[in-house]
């Protein structure tokens, strides 16, 4: 008895497929779609439905098998962002979107909401199985939360003095020769950031009739500096041998925190200092040669701006503090890591493999 040994499609087009006219009654296409789903659900780590394990080469495709493989597509959905989302909030609090099967079945060209029936894959030359495919095409970067690397990081502090010596004496402890202050992480830190700022603590004490004056007796501030990066050199890539893109996104702003002791950031300057940094959302892609082996540096603990802007707090009578502001110079940044496999040496199966 002769024995056909198939050999299961490598890309979108292998084997001559043409997807502009696919052929149903070829096992390639289908197939292909299987492949396409497992490699993404190992990206994202995730399992698919059993139906998955009835689609054959040898075997006509069943109903059971169509609606496994629509919900494997709905279960995958939210594992991957939608990269095509730009309707976020102004603050970009509602970031990242992550794709929804609704989003996904309504997306021009992947419109599978409907409980497949007997024959769909063979109506209108092959277009269940073209949409099928334009859907996972979408399916390309995941979060990237697991990581490992080390910080860097600056810190000083000052109490009562007058403004400038308050300043002044947190940079100079921020850079003195204990710092910077180093470590590790084993999951993707969300912010770095560098700033200096100052909290108007203190005011004269009120003199009573014949009372001398006192050495001392001057408004007091809080002075603070403060500085922090993070180099990622390895990822959690659970594709193995696949080589995504690192895509970092940073949200960089003005300070928004008030200081220490403070009740109100009064004032807040944005100074990105020596960091290279922009205001607003700015993005950053690398591609990965090794998960395991890398080096990428977000923020620059070595540049603190140095806050400028006096803060005045409210005082009673007595000389004691009702309402303390303070003020800020610098920039702070949120930060959101992904992994995209929709480029050469990612997913095999893509829009332009």
């Amino acid at each position: 008895m002769l024995e056909i040994e198939y050999v299961e499609p490598k890309s979108w087009d292998d084997k001559g497929m043409d997807w502009n006219n696919p052929d149903p009654r070829r096992a390639d296409y289908v197939m292909a779609i299987k492949g396409a789903l497992m490699e993404r659900a190992a990206a994202a780590h995730c399992s698919l439905d059993r139906a998955l394990k009835d689609v054959r080469p040898y075997a006509p495709v069943s109903i059971e098998a169509l609606i496994g493989l629509l919900g494997d597509i709905r279960d995958l959905a939210p594992y991957y962002v939608n990269v095509e989302w730009t309707d976020y909030k102004d603050d970009w609090s509602d970031f990242p979107r992550m794709w929804t099967y609704r989003d996904l079945v309504n997306t021009v060209g992947c419109e599978l909401y409907l409980t497949p029936c007997g024959g769909d894959i063979l109506e209108n030359g092959g277009a269940w199985l073209r949409r099928f495919r334009a859907a996972i095409d979408r399916l390309t970067t995941i979060r990237c939360t697991t990581a490992w690397g080390t910080t860097r990081s600056r810190s000083g502090s000052i109490h009562d003095p007058p403004f400038n010596e308050s300043i002044g004496g947190a940079m100079e402890k921020a850079f003195g020769e204990r710092q910077p202050s180093t470590g590790t992480f084993t999951k993707m830190p969300s912010s770095y950031s560098a700033w200096s700022g100052n909290t108007h603590w203190k005011c004269p004490q009120p003199l009573d009739e014949g009372e001398q004056d006192w050495e001392g007796n001057v408004d007091g501030y809080c002075g603070y500096a403060e500085s922090s990066e993070f180099t990622v050199t390895r990822v959690r890539n659970w594709l193995v041998g696949r080589t995504p893109d690192f895509v970092g996104y940073s949200l960089v702003g003005a300070p928004t925190e008030p200081v220490p002791y403070s009740q109100e950031l009064a004032t807040s300057v944005f100074d990105p200092g020596e960091s290279g940094c922009r205001r607003g959302l700015s993005i950053r892609r690398e591609h990965i040669e090794s998960a395991s082996s890398m080096s990428l540096t977000f923020g620059y603990a070595d540049s603190i701006p140095q806050n400028g802007t006096v803060p005045q707090s409210d005082f009673d009578d007595e000389g004691v503090a009702i309402h303390r502001r303070s003020a800020k110079r610098g920039y702070e940044a949120k930060f959101w890591a992904f992994l995209d496999y929709g480029v050469e040496g990612g997913f095999r199966f893509r829009a332009d493999g």
